[in-house]
């Protein structure tokens, strides 16, 4: 398909994906092995596209949320060991153990269900022990750990291939990180590789860093810690088009609600954007695009399929106009942390909300 007959689109950086790589080793030594993340289609980034860019990078392993997207991983031909990171269903656990792949496991009941069915497929399940260290989403309690790991360790049917936790707040709590620090490295064996890094403990150097080390949003070139953002590229750009333009006299209401009234004669412009694509609706009357190089302000309520712009004094905007929600045009840039800002969320919920009416297509491939 012809870019110029798209009215919104995705383009992400294959490159940027690699730098953004380049940058985590440096920052981890050589011995660390790096997990990335493919859930949630990549961040938003494309989930088949992604693991088979990392397959050929300094990527030695990945991490999804479900069976689901494991198996999407596996049809695609990537060969990288997987490893679920949210709880699996008990009617999954046969196919997770006839696809190889690595499961997560909080508790003794789940490991006796889990031997259990790999003895019922006369096969072996591989697994990593999960800690609880604070985040108590998953994990078994320090005072459980021990009688879990025994356990796993003496069923023949259980190949134990790793303990890891989750840092709950390593962007924010320095405070609260140590303690998880601290417990996860009293509690946990040194024969069994280790992990607990996520992007922000990757970024702060936390020591030790373990055998692995698993970066998020980071790896997709946007940094939990914004003071080390210029280090990281931005691999998702984020482009529409304008489908309108026209005068509005002063006193003029724009969009749902009339929730923006022009305070002067403006020329405004529409674009084929809107929440049906994943913008989110807490931008109305807040956010802003890019076009002509220049920040033109979203005016009145964000629409499933379109959004006002203000264009006064631009020059040569007509339908097809190329505009960019995030990304750079000319020398202004819009990240996505500057959106999620004004939406109240989060950069990783701006990328997942991406929809998939929006087509992506990926530059700068190896």
């Amino acid at each position: 398909m012809k870019l110029d007959k798209l009215r919104s689109w995705c383009e992400i950086d294959l490159g940027a994906i690699t730098h953004n790589l380049r940058v985590i080793r440096k920052k981890i030594g050589p011995n660390p092995k790096i997990l990335c993340l493919v859930k949630a289609d990549a961040y938003g980034h494309g989930i088949v596209p992604l693991a088979r860019h990392f397959a050929v990078s300094d990527c030695q392993m990945l991490g999804v949320a479900n069976l689901q997207e494991a198996l999407t991983v596996r049809k695609a031909g990537v060969k990288l060991p997987i490893l679920l990171l949210s709880a699996p269903l008990t009617t999954e656990y046969a196919s997770i153990i006839a696809g190889g792949f690595l499961i997560p496991v909080s508790s003794l009941a789940e490991a006796k269900l889990i031997a259990k069915t790999a003895r019922t497929k006369k096969s072996a399940a591989h697994i990593h022990l999960k800690l609880n260290t604070g985040m108590n989403r998953l994990g078994a309690n320090d005072e459980d750990f021990e009688q879990l790991l025994q356990f796993c360790l003496r069923e023949p049917r259980l190949i134990v291939e790793g303990v890891f936790s989750h840092y709950a707040s390593a962007d924010e709590n320095a405070v609260f990180t140590a303690r998880q620090k601290t417990l996860f490295k009293k509690i946990t064996p040194d024969f069994l590789p280790r992990h607990i890094c996520n992007s922000a403990g990757i970024l702060r150097g936390d020591q030790p860093l373990y055998d692995i080390v698993r970066p998020g949003i980071v790896v997709y070139g946007s940094s939990p810690l914004a003071s080390l953002q210029k280090q990281f590229r931005p691999a998702l750009t984020w482009k529409t088009r304008v489908t309108f333009t026209k005068e509005i006299t002063k006193g003029s209401p724009v969009s749902y609600g009339c929730t923006f009234v022009a305070p002067r004669k403006m020329t405004v412009a529409t674009l084929a954007v809107g929440y049906g694509d994943g913008l989110f609706r807490a931008l109305s009357n807040k956010g802003s695009i890019l076009i002509g190089g220049k920040r033109c302000k979203i005016l009145g309520r964000v629409t499933m399929d379109q959004i006002v712009v203000n264009i006064s004094g631009l020059k040569n905007i007509r339908n097809g106009t190329e505009a960019v929600l995030i990304g750079s045009q000319g020398k202004e840039r819009i990240l996505a942390d500057e959106m999620a800002s004004l939406a109240g969320t989060i950069s990783y919920e701006i990328f997942c909300h991406i929809t998939p009416r929006v087509p992506k297509f990926y530059v700068n491939s190896p």
